[in-house]
């Protein structure tokens, strides 16, 4: 029988796969280095404030190439809920680099910004056009991350973490594209078609009452 999973926590073989499919995808569209990325518990607590506030981790790139190559690099910030929806601002300081030494860099958030739209350019295709993989980058790589405060509590004060490692992983969901009929399987779509995807997946939204989900 399976361990009883915490909240937010991913299953083993869940994470394993994500990571194989980074790897993957690394030799199609991901064409950076990846130092570790940490975020350690004296910054964690800076960030989070006396309202636990959540933390938005912000990707970004080395200004300097690294053997030809960029390397990728992150920056925290703290969030805060903002009304009474699910939406979360971001205080513009203290922002810390997640270096194997957290690197506070609130008195340079210039650097931050450059940093942060060279990524978005990497993102965009626009830094290597001629890449193969460039214009896909837009649709499997996010500008940020809002990290919850329960996996954070977790990891920093129940389990008492001096340190934790953000990693990357891929999740692979078929999903369904709704349009014209093709005439041959083979056809693909053209920029004159007109197609959808408004489709809400099972699972999560599952009808647990029907006969067909049983």
């Amino acid at each position: 029988m399976s361990t009883k999973l915490k909240r937010d926590q991913l299953p083993p073989k869940k994470a394993e796969n994500w990571r194989k499919n980074f790897n993957e995808e690394s030799k199609l569209t991901f064409n950076l280095k990846v130092p570790k990325i940490i975020l350690q518990k004296e910054t964690y607590k800076t960030l989070i404030g006396e309202n636990e506030n959540r933390v938005r981790v912000y990707l970004g790139l080395e200004q300097e190439n690294n053997d030809g190559k960029y390397e990728l690099c992150a920056y925290a910030v703290s969030a805060f809920l903002l009304g009474s929806g699910d939406v979360y601002a971001d205080y513009e300081t203290p922002v810390f680099k997640l270096s194997k030494k957290n690197v506070n860099l609130s008195d340079n958030n210039k650097l931050v910004i450059e940093s942060i739209r060279l990524y978005r350019r990497w993102r965009s295709g626009e830094l290597d056009p001629d890449h193969e993989g460039a214009p896909f980058r837009q649709y499997i790589y996010p500008n940020a991350y809002l990290l919850t405060k329960f996996e954070l509590h977790e990891l920093f004060n129940a389990q008492n973490r001096a340190e934790i490692q953000l990693e990357f992983g891929i999740a692979k969901t078929m999903d369904v594209i709704i349009g014209p009929v093709k005439s041959l399987e083979s056809d693909i779509a053209t920029e004159n078609d007109d197609v959808f995807n408004h489709a809400g997946i099972c699972p999560p939204y599952c009808d647990e009452r029907s006969i067909y989900n049983s």
